[in-house]
């Protein structure tokens, strides 16, 4: 069975709604959110290698060799397939991003960005997507994220994918086959409203390493949905940061290089908007370990057609700490906000539960 085939035939049997785009001049613009779990050190992804305090606070894990963005700042030396994109003007890199009183649990700070800081029991991009009829997209090796999870009375699912499970073997009646392996074993089945246990849900199988392997499966299902969400693993790095960080964002930079690169060639660059972050940084210096420590705020990248790049916000000051971690700048619900209002055409009060600014990158 081929993946396209498999794939559309999904759609066709309504495994998830699609509500027809109406009628307009320009396409429907779209939202691709990476996670970078595990709290990627922001420090050594956009690192202030002239700053003595960097190496007062670092004198094992400061980077020498850095991808220079401007006077004092530049990328790690993982991240060069993204270097292309900065020098076209199109790499946001909104230094500082958090929020007040950071909890460094994975979970629980994972938990605060995707449902947006509320207590309700749905995420901000469920929110949306039920307020705007709109679908949404997980192709991922984890359980269905946060952010994603609709009201209960909304009567709508996201597409729950895995990347990491073999596809269902093909039958004569392959497609109802396919979509009974897929929600095996789900809750998702009935539309399920209890969205506190939903289980992550077997789907096709795509070779590659993981993140590549989602970002693909994302551009098989593009011309239905309109939210997508995926993560990236390794970056919980307590020992052994410098070769583990390298490995992630080397691993992040292919991938999204790649992806891009599809995009422009599809004619989509221009209405896709990639949005980059991590439920924390990491603290300023550096344990006994060969690493660092949970922390507080770090940079988030935007990417796309529609982005005017640039370093958004100055680098957070080294001195000025908030219990040993850099002080947020901006609350990541002004770069959300900025999203669904000035990408999405949403209300973000809706979304967000009460006004924020905004933060303006938009060429």
């Amino acid at each position: 069975m081929k993946r396209r085939d498999f794939l559309q035939g999904l759609l066709a049997l309504g495994a998830f709604s699609v509500v027809p785009a109406p009628a307009a001049a320009t396409r429907p613009r779209r939202l691709v959110m990476i996670h970078l779990f595990g709290g990627n050190d922001g420090l050594n992804t956009v690192i202030p290698w002239t700053d003595p305090a960097y190496r007062r606070a670092r004198p094992t894990l400061a980077q020498s060799q850095v991808l220079k963005l401007s006077a004092g700042l530049g990328l790690h030396p993982a991240l060069s397939p993204l270097l292309p994109l900065w020098q076209r003007g199109k790499l946001a890199v909104v230094q500082g991003v958090g929020y007040p009183e950071p909890n460094r649990s994975h979970f629980l700070s994972a938990d605060i960005w995707q449902s947006a800081g509320l207590s309700s029991q749905d995420g901000w991009l469920g929110r949306l997507a039920a307020a705007r009829g709109w679908d949404s997209v997980q192709v991922d090796n984890r359980s269905l994220c946060r952010a994603l999870w609709q009201p209960p009375d909304s009567g709508r699912v996201p597409l729950c994918l895995r990347s990491d499970q073999p596809a269902p073997p093909a039958r004569p009646a392959w497609m109802q086959s396919a979509l009974d392996g897929l929600y095996a074993g789900c809750e998702q089945r009935h539309l399920a409203r209890n969205y506190a246990h939903l289980k992550s849900c077997q789907g096709q199988h795509w070779e590659g390493p993981p993140l590549q392997a989602s970002l693909r499966t994302m551009l098989d299902l593009w011309p239905q949905g309109r939210l997508f969400h995926t993560s990236l693993g390794g970056f919980d790095n307590h020992s052994d940061q410098l070769t583990k960080q390298a490995r992630a964002l080397a691993e992040l930079a292919t991938a999204v290089a790649e992806f891009y690169t599809e995009l422009q060639r599809r004619g989509w660059e221009r209405d896709t908007l990639i949005c980059v972050y991590s439920e924390f940084g990491r603290r300023v210096e550096e344990n006994g370990s060969g690493g660092t420590d949970h922390g507080g705020a770090a940079p988030c990248f935007l990417l796309g057609g529609g982005v005017k790049g640039g370093l958004y916000g100055e680098h957070p000051s080294l001195t000025r700490l908030m219990d040993g971690d850099l002080m947020m700048q901006y609350d990541f619900r002004q770069l959300y906000a900025s999203i669904l209002e000035d990408w999405l055409g949403a209300d973000a009060r809706q979304v967000l539960g009460r006004e924020f600014g905004k933060i303006s990158c938009w060429a």
